[in-house]
């Protein structure tokens, strides 16, 4: 195994680039937590970037470095879903379709608490899911465009359809899926969609 400090010495730059890159994930982090408190406690609308930026003692030119808006900050949206690994692993995938998105998904769906976080906060400040849709909408359109790698059109857009289907029923079901691996829930969530395909109605009530 390697050492990291050793690799620090050898090479002087990568430590300086090791240095830089948690400077930015402690400004981001700032950003974010800051964010988060403002707009919980005086809303979308009363809260500006200047106050965020004030809070974290950074100018707006570098909020924006982090995040597109102050939604976007206090709901901690990365503007990539999918990850350098996650990607290559999907590429790499064999086998079913369907699972493999799950998989691909279920990357980003282990971090529980910040998940509850987020369902939390938006309940809390509703105002926040004009936001939150058109992010869920690019990250779909992410999803798609790798998935459009491996299979057709068609067939990628239905898996994709489904799993985001099914990471939609797990994030309004705050009891669904347990500590299990998100690709396991969300894979359990494409079986029970595809059932209900074949539900049959209940007899209606009668009349009171």
């Amino acid at each position: 195994m390697t050492n990291i400090d050793e690799v620090s010495a050898a090479d002087p730059h990568a430590e300086a680039c090791g240095r830089r890159e948690r400077k930015k994930q402690q400004t981001r982090q700032a950003l974010h937590e800051a964010a988060l408190r403002l707009v919980d406690e005086n809303g979308l609308d009363g809260t500006t970037v200047e106050q965020i930026c004030a809070a974290v003692d950074v100018s707006p030119r570098t909020f924006f470095n982090y995040f597109p808006s102050k939604a976007a900050a206090a709901l901690d949206l990365p503007g990539s879903a999918i990850s350098p690994e996650g990607a290559d692993a999907f590429r790499a995938a064999d086998g079913e379709l369907v699972p493999a998105v799950c998989e691909l998904i279920g990357a980003s769906m282990e971090d529980a608490q910040h998940r509850k976080r987020m369902k939390s906060l938006v309940v809390r400040r509703p105002e926040l899911m004009p936001a939150f849709a058109h992010w869920m909408g690019s990250v779909r359109e992410q999803y798609y465009s790798l998935a459009r790698e491996r299979a057709d059109d068609a067939e990628a857009l239905a898996a994709v359809s489904l799993a985001m289907a099914a990471l939609s029923m797990i994030l309004h079901d705050g009891s669904a899926g347990g500590e299990r691996p998100g690709a396991a829930r969300l894979l359990e969530g494409v079986e029970q969609l595809v059932a209900a395909r074949t539900a049959v109605l209940a007899s209606s009530a009668p009349p009171a």
